[in-house]
């Protein structure tokens, strides 16, 4: 009987420790609001892009060529200067952003898995697109 409890209780303790996942800490938290940031700082400048060319850059483009002309210049304390794309973004991903498009004209979609210790996914598409599907959901009373 008491090898038997002991099994058990060995099966169930495995089964805990199996099924626990890793919590974040005020830093993991931290670094899912930084990757977040980084990413609006991405559409931003895309949408920027959008209205100078009309388009959305095409499908594998290299966001950080295409985009520097749309991104602020942070200056360091060396008295240099660095692209937003250095300074903010790049430290902000442990993974990605990839950016992937249907229409270059349309739409876009970019994700990105943030630093902390989930790698937290994150992604984000057009705003225009969003607040018309928004306005849909609310006509259809979601």
């Amino acid at each position: 009987m008491k090898n038997l409890l002991f099994w058990i209780l060995l099966f169930l303790m495995v089964l805990t420790i199996n099924n626990c996942k890793k919590k974040g800490t005020v830093t993991d938290i931290a670094r899912i609001k930084q990757a977040e940031k980084a990413i609006i700082i991405i559409r931003n400048a895309l949408e920027e892009h959008y209205l100078k060319y009309n388009t959305y850059p095409p499908q594998g483009a290299d966001l950080k060529e295409i985009l520097s002309p749309f991104m602020k210049k942070i200056k360091k304390a060396e008295g240099k200067f660095e692209s937003e794309w250095e300074a903010k973004i790049a430290p902000s991903f442990s993974e990605g952003p990839f950016y992937t498009t249907e229409d270059p004209e349309i739409n876009f979609f970019i994700k990105a898995r943030a630093r902390d210790i989930n790698r937290t996914p994150v992604a984000i598409r057009p705003s225009i697109i969003r607040k018309k599907e928004e306005e849909n959901d609310e006509k259809k009373g979601k």
